[in-house]
């Protein structure tokens, strides 16, 4: 049973071998199908970024920086990315910077982060209008810190670099989308390879037959086709499972 089991897994490898053709056909006409729905169908954003640097005391009070300091200003760091988000602040960026957008869009296509976990923090904004994503980022920056300082007494911000237009679209990934077709489209003419030959039952050799039944095997049926009309019969012959066969053709 152990060798028929074996004997099934090389017939399958067997079959994806002889199929490579059809494998990378359907890798390349499913990664030409990805390529044109990318281009042609998905929509393309533009991604601002602007950076705050945030303090743990107000702009006016001279203060000496130390190590705690620093800690402290990366700690209020977190609070301020997790208020920046809030529907207060945003709406208030939304009124003072005459944004024709709601508070709940610009959350939507705004993502915060610290920077390597020190006290400057960014602000990305996705938006499929270039202009428009850099002058809500700005907007943000200027804005929302502002009203979070109300909330947290004793900080303050400084705006390190102003949003620009972006140049150059952040997404889709069209390298990225184009791979990813491929790689379905090959990984479904390899299953449907597979199954077709997995479920292919028929007995083709005498091999086949030895590993269903344990009787021996007393002889084998000569294959005659007829072949290459008008000439003479020849025999001595081994179809490609390895049985004698002769092949004739009608005088």
């Amino acid at each position: 049973m152990q060798s028929f089991m074996e004997i099934d897994v090389k017939a399958l490898i067997l079959a994806l071998w002889r199929r490579a053709w059809v494998v990378v056909l359907c890798a390349i006409a499913a990664a030409g199908i990805a390529l044109v729905y990318t281009a042609n169908f998905v929509t393309p954003l533009y991604r601002a970024s602007v950076s705050v640097y945030v303090n743990n005391a107000p702009q006016s009070q001279s203060i000496y920086v130390d190590v705690n300091s620093i800690y402290a200003a990366q700690r209020l760091v977190l609070t301020y990315l997790n208020m920046i988000r809030s529907y207060n602040v945003l709406e208030k960026v939304v009124e003072e910077g005459n944004l024709d957008i709601s508070a709940e869009a610009i959350r939507t296509m705004m993502t915060a982060s610290s920077l390597n976990g020190s006290e400057i923090f960014q602000i990305h904004i996705t938006h499929k209008d270039p202009e428009m994503a850099a002058k809500i980022a700005n907007a943000v920056a200027e804005i929302a810190p502002q009203e979070i300082s109300n909330f947290l007494e004793g900080s303050s911000t400084k705006i390190v670099d102003y949003a620009r237009v972006p140049t150059s679209s952040f997404s889709p990934d069209y390298r990225g989308k184009t791979i990813q077709g491929a790689g379905i489209g090959a990984g479904v003419a390899v299953i449907g390879i597979l199954l077709v030959a997995f479920l292919d039952k028929r007995i083709k050799s005498q091999e086949d037959l030895e590993a269903l039944f344990t009787l021996p095997i007393l002889g084998a049926i000569p294959d005659f086709e007829d072949i290459n009309k008008g000439k003479r019969k020849k025999y001595g012959k081994y179809n490609r499972y390895g049985n004698p066969y002769a092949y004739a053709t009608a005088e």
